[in-house]
């Protein structure tokens, strides 16, 4: 077997939690860019899948099944051991690798980018675009939110998003906002939504984003 396909197999057997959070630290945390950078994330989450395979055997070398222990009790045994090895493995190796630097450096940037929202959202509301609603370029309300719930629960993810813009920016205008999905005004407004949907469908109308 050829040294990409043994470690592309590799890869593939890693534990789902492994990669998944190797995967978030490294991108979100370190700026490790996935689309040219997955070999090194990849080969991270070998290293942590290999060190917990360690942990693991001596999780259960440490704590032998009982001499009566049944099949399942050995199993749950293993899947113990498992799980404690993985989560010290990550506490000791990958969590560390977000030093406080670089926490109090993306709390800073998180903040900065929060404000340049706010900017963005009371611009425009003062303004008071009517189609603001249409680029969710809207506080979100969790009145909005609450009302969107009880109003058109059953509808598809991306219309109740841009349903909740809509609300929160009526809110804002001060002007009325349907109470039930029998209310004459949700009829009207989800026309206005519709329409949103058929000149900007989206990729995929059941995700909210």
């Amino acid at each position: 077997m050829a040294q990409s396909e043994e470690f592309t197999t590799q890869v593939e057997g890693i534990d789902l939690t492994i990669a998944a959070e190797t995967r978030r630290i490294l991108a979100e945390w370190l700026g490790v860019d996935p689309a040219t950078e997955q070999e090194r994330i990849d080969r991270e989450a070998l290293r942590l899948q290999q060190l917990t395979e360690d942990a693991a055997e001596q999780f259960e070398q440490a704590n032998p099944p009982a001499s009566d222990a049944t099949y399942q009790d050995a199993v749950q045994a293993k899947e113990t051991a498992w799980r404690a090895a993985r989560e010290m493995v990550l506490e000791n190796e990958l969590y560390p690798q977000v030093t406080p630097e670089i926490r109090k450096d993306w709390e800073q940037f998180e903040e900065w980018a929060e404000q340049e929202l706010d900017k963005d959202w009371e611009a425009a509301r003062t303004a008071q675009d009517p189609d603001r609603w249409r680029t969710r370029n809207v506080k979100p309300n969790p009145t909005a939110i609450r009302v969107v719930e009880r109003v058109w629960l059953d509808r598809p993810g991306w219309f109740r998003t841009l349903a909740k813009s809509l609300i929160a920016q009526r809110i804002e205008d001060n002007q009325p906002v349907p109470m039930t999905s029998r209310d004459r005004l949700a009829d009207e407004l989800t026309e206005l939504i519709e329409d949103e949907m058929r000149r900007n469908p989206p990729a995929d109308p059941d995700l909210p984003f």
